[in-house]
């Protein structure tokens, strides 16, 4: 308190003032703020003052912290991926490292549950082996996983999860299979990706002739600067 109290004394003194002993919590509030809002935490014969950070650039809502972490979760989510939907048979290939080598594990099954989170998206996909069932979770948006429909393998369901082919065994854990007729030409899938790629190439195509734009204005500009840092020569 009382070095609060000669700071306080020293910097009405250099503004002119005369010198007025303040108690402690008008010390406190009479110093300037260095941050948004400030805290005093009292010790033993002593008072502290701590400055707290400002808050982010959201302001503090909700709704624009969400947005900023769509930002920053959106460069790591893929757009090749196919429509998963429950009950349709998907073949998943995870590339499993060991030591120097990397290989695909194959894993082929059911869709029982869709868990959507964004880039935090899982699949619970189920299959029986030797009388047995087994369930993995995927991460849709995984660099490790790569997703392919079996198609004509099931028949997709009007339910949100399929976790009652937990209690079924043999036949009664097979869903109803769809026979479809063969369709020609592309499917919408195939349609979207075509869409992807062409968009992709267009902007690389762009950052392309831009550069070269940037190039050939640089290379132009290069013998006038050098005209120029020659002539204080001459």
């Amino acid at each position: 308190m009382a070095s609060l109290s000669l700071a306080n004394a020293a910097a009405t003194r250099r503004a002119g003032k005369p010198a007025v002993a303040l108690s402690a919590r008008r010390s406190v509030a009479a110093q300037p703020r260095v941050a948004s809002h400030a805290g005093v935490a009292a010790g033993r014969g002593s008072l502290q003052v701590f400055a707290v950070r400002s808050r982010s650039n959201t302001g503090g809502s909700r709704k624009g912290l969400m947005q900023y972490v769509e930002r920053v979760n959106a460069p790591q989510m893929k757009d090749d991926l196919i429509p998963f939907r429950v009950g349709m048979t998907v073949r998943v290939g995870v590339t499993v490292v060991e030591g120097n080598k990397t290989r695909v594990q194959p894993y082929e099954g059911i869709i029982i549950g869709v868990h959507k989170a964004g880039v935090a998206t899982t699949i619970t996909v189920r299959k029986a082996f030797q009388g047995y069932g087994v369930e993995r979770i995927f991460p849709i948006h995984s660099p490790l996983c790569t997703f392919e429909e079996v198609r004509g393998a099931g028949k997709p369901v009007r339910r949100a999860k399929l976790y009652y082919l937990r209690d079924r065994i043999g036949k009664q854990a097979k869903l109803k299979t769809r026979f479809v007729a063969k369709k020609t030409g592309p499917t919408r899938h195939q349609l979207k990706m075509e869409a992807l790629a062409a968009t992709k190439a267009a902007a690389a195509a762009e950052a392309e002739a831009a550069a070269a734009a940037a190039a050939a204005a640089e290379a132009a500009a290069a013998p006038a600067e050098e005209e120029a840092a020659a002539e204080p020569e001459a």
